[in-house]
């Protein structure tokens, strides 16, 4: 559908500043930020998978302004169907995901206003062309609703039913649904997370990943398995990480959901990806949870230390290897790759500078206070 209002004046100065907005990740990045801030259910996908849905919107409609009033194109219209279709599997409500839109649409305007202003172009000229851009918009809002409602009615019904069940156990702790997710009330299962949204790639890793007598699916956004204790088996793409707490009681699988999420989020931060027990996360989560402890203890233990400093960092980070590798000399140098010598140098050379014997903190006896105080405090001043 053309869509010719603007006069060239009016369409040449709006298309010179969409086409610097696609270039400039701020841009995406405050439209993020407004589509998640509106949408609960969007703002608990994973970042990277609303950046990746919104980026792809931000790219149709300029496209289609750009390519002179054509209008959306039908590959621009199964672009959108895609995503819509995502959202669906996901469990994202319409209502939510056009929260996350319209916030998103209206953030994209805001931005084009403050560009635009100063421009040498009749006022009249730029409104015109920006009715036009909309228009794309109100087009694009039309087509994501559509794809959306012939998704969610072409689901299947049975394991639809199931996984909206298993969600309202992990997410709003409804235990009473247990079965009707397919769990024994009186079970013992692990829950596993991972950082996989895309649904595509989540469909193939839940397909490797649960066992029999488990359960899977999107759940927020992440990929969640269900597992009776000690049956977790399976491959993730090298660049996931999964993330799996001991096995407990059907009645704690809300609790187990919720520490998984923190600490999936945890390693993320860190860079981690594979396989992660939710233990080996506890000092990532809780230094994440309460960063001002983390801050005063760097100050306190850390104080000679400087952040900027190429040479305190590397002291820093063989003291916290150290610390995560009970104290061992051979675990640690193997984990940084570099030979034992180097790390008694380093850890002596920490010594001095702060008065902390990692060996001591991480196996003394009546030492383990002191060693989280220090890994607290490593954490922080490393991030």
């Amino acid at each position: 559908m053309t869509r010719r209002l603007g006069n060239e004046a009016g369409r040449s100065a709006l298309r010179r500043v969409v086409e610097g907005m696609r270039a400039d990740p701020e841009v995406l990045a405050q439209v993020v930020a407004a589509a998640r801030t509106a949408s609960g259910p969007v703002a608990a996908l994973p970042t990277r998978e609303v950046r990746r849905h919104i980026a792809a919107l931000l790219g149709v409609v300029s496209a289609a302004f750009v390519a002179d009033g054509t209008g959306l194109s039908r590959e621009h219209a199964e672009s959108a169907a895609r995503l819509a279709i995502d959202r669906a599997v996901q469990g994202v409500s319409l209502e939510a995901l056009l929260d996350g839109f319209l916030a998103g649409r209206t953030a994209t305007l805001r931005i084009i206003a403050a560009r635009l202003t100063g421009a040498d172009v009749p006022s009249t000229a730029l409104f015109e062309a920006l009715i036009e851009l909309d228009a794309y918009a109100g087009e694009l809002q039309n087509q994501l609703v559509a794809a959306y409602q012939a998704a969610a009615a072409s689901l299947d019904g049975s394991r639809s039913a199931r996984l909206l069940a298993l969600r309202a156990v992990l997410v709003h702790g409804a235990v009473e649904q247990l079965a009707a997710a397919g769990l024994a009330a009186d079970g013992v299962y692990h829950c596993a997370v991972a950082d996989s949204g895309d649904p595509v790639q989540a469909r193939r890793a839940a397909a490797e990943l649960t066992p029999r007598g488990g359960v899977s699916g999107l759940v927020e956004g992440h990929l969640c398995v269900v597992a009776p204790r000690g049956r977790l088996a399976g491959a993730l793409a090298a660049d996931a990480l999964l993330v799996t707490a001991p096995a407990v009681p059907a009645g704690l699988l809300p609790v187990a959901y919720r520490l998984c999420r923190s600490a999936l989020e945890a390693g993320r931060r860190r860079g981690r990806t594979g396989r992660a027990g939710l233990t080996e996360l506890a000092v990532a989560v809780a230094a994440d949870a309460v960063p001002g402890m983390g801050e005063l203890l760097g100050i306190e233990l850390l104080a000679e230390l400087d952040p900027g400093n190429v040479a305190h960092r590397l002291l820093a980070e063989t003291a916290a290897a150290h610390l995560d590798h009970g104290g061992r000399l051979a675990a640690t140098a193997r984990a940084l790759h570099v030979h034992s010598n180097t790390v008694k140098h380093r850890l002596r050379r920490f010594a001095e500078a702060t008065g902390c014997d990692t060996a001591a903190s991480a196996a003394g006896p009546g030492r383990f206070a002191d060693t989280v105080r220090w890994r607290w405090a490593l954490e922080h001043w490393l991030s």
